[in-house]
This record gives C-alpha cells, sequence and structure tokens, in this order.
C-alpha cells in the first residue's frame, strides 16, 4: 500500500507541475491576444510557433549558447569551489576572500565590459560572463556548506591524528555536498543568463543573445521572444537535472553539524598591547583588506604602465576627486539606489518565504509553484526589463520588481531545500507522538531551513543591489545605475567608475552585514 501511495504521490507531482506550467503559459497566451499590455507582449503560442517556424536558425544558435554556457558554469562553479576551499584551508585569508569574492560579484558588468573584451576576445566574452555569474552563488553556498561540520567530529579527527587534507576530503566535503548541488541548481539559470548578456554586450557569434539584439533592433517581437523563451527552456531542463540529483542526495545524510566551528569569532585571539598588538592589528588590517588593496594596485598599474586608455578606464585618482567633489551628487543617487534595493530585497524574500513554506505545506502546491518561479527566474533580466517596463511603465516599480525577482528565486529554492532535510529519523519520531504538521513547522522544518535562509540573505544582500542598477540602467530611474550610464554616454569615465565604485561599495557592506548576521545566526541555531 505504501509503494501505491508513494507512486500515486509522484504522479500528481508530475501532473500538478504540468498544470503549473499550463497556467502559466494559458495566462500568458491570455494577456497576449487580448493586448493588455500592447503589443510588445504577444500571444505565448503564437510564440511557440515562431520557434518551429525557425527551428534551423534557433537550434544553431541555441547550441552556441548553451556550449559558452557549459563552460562558463563549470568555470565558475570550479572557481566559487576552490576559493571556499581556500577559505577554509587557510583561516587568516577567509575574511579577505569573502570580500574578495563580493569585490569580483559587485562590479557592474556594464562598466568592465570594455575591459573583457580587450583583455579576451569576443568570442570567449560570453564565457567569461557566464563564470562571473556563476562564480559569487556558487562561493557563498559552498562556504557555507562547508562550515556546517560539528566541533565533535573535527576533534574525533584530531584524535584520530588524520592530517588536514584528509579531515578536509573525508569530512568538510562530503558535509557540503548538499551544499554544491545547491549551487550547481542556482549556477544553470544564472550561467544562461552570464551568456546571453555577454553576447548582448558583444560577440561574433549569432548566439541566442546575439539573435535577441538583432530581433529588437529590426522590431521582430516573435523571433525576440521566442529566443527568450528558448533560452528559459534550456535553464529549465539543466535546473530539473540537478533538482533530480538533489533527490538523489537527499536520501543519504550528509551532514554532520550540531554546532558550527571555524567561525571568524571562535578563530580570533587576543591582540594584546604594545608594538606587538600594534603589529598584530596591522597584520589583520592586510589580511582583511588585501582584495581591495590588490584591486586598486592593478587598477593603477594598468592606467600607468599598461597605458590603458581613459576613456576605458580612469586612474582611481581622478575617480576619488570627482566623487569628493560633488558628494551631494553622488549621496542623492545613492540614497535612490540604496531605498528600492532594499524594498527589493525585502519583497523577494518575503515572496520566496511565503511560497517556500505554502510548499511545504501542500507538496501539490510546491510542484505547481516550481515550475513557474524557475522559468521566470531563467529568463534573461536584458529580456525581462523591456518587458517589465512596458507593463509597470518605466517607474521606480518595475526597478524594484527586477531586484525583487533576483532575491525571490534563491530564497525559493534553499529555503525549501532546507525544510526538507531535517535529520533522519526526527520525522518519524513526530509521526510517533503525533505531533500536528503546523508543530512539526515550527520545531523540526523552520531549524533546519534556518542555516540556508542565513546563507540566502548572504547571496541576494549583494544581488539586489546589482538588480536595482541593471534596472536603473535600462528603465532610465535616477540613481547610481542611471549616474552611470548618463556619465558613460558623456564619455565622463570619471563620474561612471565613481558610481561603479558606490556599486561595489554598497554591495560589500551588504553582503558584510549578512555574513554577520549568518555567523550569528548559525551560532544560536545549529
Amino acid at each position: 500500500m505504501s509503494v501505491q501511495s508513494g507512486i500515486r504521490t509522484k504522479i500528481l507531482n508530475v501532473l500538478a507541475g504540468v498544470l503549473g506550467i499550463g497556467l502559466l503559459a494559458l495566462g500568458s497566451d491570455a494577456i497576449g491576444r487580448m493586448e493588455i499590455f500592447g503589443r510588445g507582449w504577444p500571444p505565448f503560442f503564437d510564440v511557440l510557433v515562431k520557434i518551429v517556424d525557425d527551428w534551423q536558425f534557433l537550434r544553431r544558435a541555441a547550441w552556441i549558447s548553451v556550449w559558452d554556457a557549459i563552460r562558463g558554469f563549470s568555470i565558475g562553479l570550479l572557481a566559487g569551489f576552490a576559493l571556499a576551499t581556500i577559505g577554509l584551508l587557510v583561516k587568516p585569508l577567509s575574511q579577505g576572500i569573502g570580500r574578495l569574492a563580493t569585490l569580483l560579484n559587485s562590479i557592474p558588468w556594464i562598466a568592465i565590459g570594455p575591459l573583457i573584451v580587450m583583455v579576451v576576445s569576443s568570442s570567449a566574452t560570453p564565457i567569461v560572463f557566464a563564470s562571473l555569474a556563476v562564480f559569487f552563488s556558487s562561493f557563498v553556498t559552498i562556504s557555507s556548506g562547508f562550515s556546517l561540520v560539528s566541533k565533535s567530529h573535527h576533534d574525533l579527527f584530531h584524535v584520530l591524528g588524520a592530517k588536514r587534507l584528509t579531515e578536509y576530503r573525508r569530512l568538510e566535503c562530503k558535509t557540503a555536498i548538499p551544499a554544491i548541488v545547491y549551487a550547481a541548481k542556482l549556477g544553470v539559470p544564472a550561467a544562461m543568463f552570464g551568456v546571453i548578456f555577454g553576447e548582448w554586450f558583444g560577440t561574433t557569434h549569432m548566439g541566442l543573445g546575439l539573435a535577441m539584439v538583432s530581433a529588437l533592433q529590426n522590431y521582430m517581437t516573435l523571433r525576440l521572444w521566442a529566443a527568450a523563451v528558448l533560452a528559459a527552456l534550456i535553464a529549465v531542463s539543466g535546473y530539473g537535472l540537478f533538482a533530480l540529483l538533489e533527490i538523489a542526495i537527499r536520501r543519504r545524510d550528509y551532514r554532520a553539524f550540531d554546532e558550527v566551528v571555524g567561525s571568524a569569532a571562535s578563530t580570533v585571539k587576543e591582540v594584546g598591547h604594545g608594538l606587538r598588538g600594534a603589529i598584530k592589528r596591522v597584520g589583520g588590517f592586510f589580511l582583511h583588506a588585501w582584495p581591495l588593496i590588490g584591486i586598486l594596485a592593478f587598477w593603477q598599474y594598468a592606467v600607468s604602465v599598461l597605458n590603458v586608455s581613459q576613456i576605458v578606464a580612469p586612474s582611481p585618482i581622478s575617480v576619488v576627486r570627482d566623487v569628493f567633489g560633488n558628494l551631494g551628487t553622488y549621496a542623492q543617487a545613492t540614497l535612490y539606489t540604496l531605498e528600492f534595493a532594499l524594498l527589493g530585497l525585502l519583497l523577494g524574500t518575503l515572496v520566496g518565504l511565503l511560497a517556500a513554506l505554502g510548499s511545504w505545506f501542500s507538496p501539490f502546491l510546491r510542484s505547481v509553484l516550481g515550475a513557474p518561479m524557475i522559468i521566470l527566474y531563467s529568463v534573461p533580466l536584458v529580456a525581462l526589463v523591456p518587458i517589465l517596463a512596458r507593463v509597470f511603465g518605466y517607474s521606480r516599480l518595475t526597478e524594484t520588481l527586477i531586484a525583487a525577482l533576483v532575491a525571490m528565486f534563491p530564497t525559493f529554492v534553499l529555503v525549501s531545500s532546507g525544510l526538507e532535510s531535517s535529520p533522519n529519523g526526527t520525522n518519524d519520531l513526530f509521526d510517533v507522538i503525533g505531533a500536528k504538521r503546523t508543530r512539526r513547522l515550527w520545531l523540526l522544518a523552520v531549524p533546519s531551513a534556518i542555516p540556508n535562509f542565513l546563507t540566502v540573505l548572504r547571496l541576494t544582500s549583494s544581488l539586489a543591489f546589482i538588480a536595482a542598477i541593471l534596472g536603473e540602467y535600462l528603465t532610465g530611474n535616477p540613481g547610481l545605475g542611471w549616474t552611470f550610464a548618463l556619465a558613460n554616454g558623456a564619455l565622463d569615465m570619471s563620474r561612471a567608475w565613481g558610481a561603479a565604485m558606490l556599486i561595489v561599495l554598497l554591495s560589500v557592506i551588504g553582503y558584510m552585514m549578512a555574513s554577520k548576521l549568518e555567523e550569528v545566526g548559525q551560532k544560536r541555531v545549529l
């Protein structure tokens, strides 16, 4: 009977997923046919017909984009894993590595695009952007996975005389396996977005991104939507593969935690006084600040020694002078961006949490919500922003929704996985004592999901600012993104890079605050 019940549940979940996709398709088609949002939103089934009619062209473009996305995804995932490993094994560098990852993720792509094109070939530009898109979420998720190891397990390996690399390989890597799968799930849509942005920015190969640019410039609305829908379907397919892998590994309990070890607070030693204390404080500063110092040094080297044109990259000194000489302008733009990025972060996190909780209560609802949310997240932002702007206008609401979409999906995915990751045997215990569903949620599922939720905050606190900046850049709303766009168009590169520098600063501050919250929260919960 239990076998039949399990089969019936799986069939219902599949049917619910099909229902969710069907409702999304029918709603989109009805909106297009009634022209609720104008002719820029075509009927969905006309878009599917266009995919069939242009299949030979779209198939070649899709293969180019998919191959670049696979390479960028692999590089980004490996880079995130490698950097998380270095931070784990070389404790003094861990804080600095986190800041390095945030700095690299926070630099606006529209600012570094020309440099990337200069350094690598135009054909490799999409791969670089795909790697950058995957790298940060992979680093954050995997580094959090490494931290979920109990002190008792570490003590056991120390008593047995295990070498550090043996402990890393036999304990921490196995504990992080679910986190690696989560990173891969989030990375697939991100890789497709990175590739399409790179192709949109400039490449010689006709991938889906270049097909969208060509269709947009020639007012070929159906082809634009066909390329965007095909990109989303590819991302959803890759996401589904890793979701199946997640189901497989969930049957085994890879976790080994009952309290967090290796946190920054636990490794801080008494600094001391006098000369030795001062030397330690200076050394601690450089261990935290070396990424920023390295980036500034390379920036100055590129301008002074490599003779990079001032049109591409101004000197750091000229940027700092422009910022301090126009504090009022920068402060006003920063407040605009900060307000709507935080509002989008709050809205997206709240929607993602509610969707995850609803999915935990109802597997049927999870199947209905899952596929549409994945599809919405997989549509490239550069294609989604004009659609949202047409629907909601070139307003602050559009910018807020963009930031909310970026925060909503990771929250839904990681919190949903956390709610289902209670320790082995605990569900049976709650069954035996006859616990109600709500009691099981608050006493078992929610505590299991808190580490994942804290990881989400560390991830989205930085991404929300980047999304808001992109929204300002594409919609023309006041803020740092629009400040950058105006200055870049006027070739005032000191002003453009000043805006970019403040964008990076906001993202780093958001990441640091979320990291501190994660550290405190894990200590209290795990």
